[in-house]
């Protein structure tokens, strides 16, 4: 990249014909040898596998990608008591020096960052559902629920649910 600067990027169902070309790659040879990482582990009593998949891109994603280099194909399995799910995610990186477990880590973590904040502003502050269509007006919003949920972390509860319900009881404890 000419500016210096790197990127991952999810590619979701609003670029299906990428999506699929990524999906047929990982379909043709789903561990590529040297360049597959797989992770598991437990949750809930559950077994959990994570397999991240690392792919050279076609030449010509180029025309509508700059400077991509290499595709990534995150496979997470969990085997229920009842039935075996399988979540499949891809991605386009710009990145030409990183192993399948550097992705591995990278990607999950950002996960982790989707999970904690994203989905709190979504389910507790409807942030998604808002309907505020002014440009400042939508911002302004966004940075006033980051405060209050900042304000309600780290001085009410950990639980965000919790701290709303026991803010709204007794917000007067609150005030100066």
């Amino acid at each position: 990249m000419t500016s210096g600067n790197e990127y991952v990027l999810q590619v979701k169902g609003n670029q299906p014909k990428l999506r699929a070309a990524i999906a047929a790659l990982h379909a043709a040879d789903p561990t590529p040898a040297g360049a597959t990482h797989r992770h598991d582990e437990r949750r809930d009593g559950r077994p959990l596998c994570w397999q991240t998949s690392v792919y050279p891109a076609a030449p010509h994603w180029q025309a509508d990608w700059a400077g991509v280099a290499r595709c990534v194909v995150v496979v997470k399995t969990v085997v229920g008591p009842h039935a075996t799910t399988r979540q499949t995610r891809y991605y386009l990186t710009s990145l030409r020096n990183r192993s399948a477990a550097d992705f591995a880590v990278g990607i999950r973590g950002h996960w982790g960052i989707e999970n904690k904040l994203h989905r709190t502003r979504d389910v507790h502050f409807n942030q998604d559902t808002n309907g505020i269509r002014h440009r400042v007006a939508a911002v302004n919003a966004a940075l006033f629920n980051t405060l209050a949920l900042n304000f309600l972390l780290t001085n009410v509860d950990a639980s965000i649910s919790y701290a709303q319900l026991f803010f709204a009881q007794n917000f007067k404890y609150f005030m100066p």
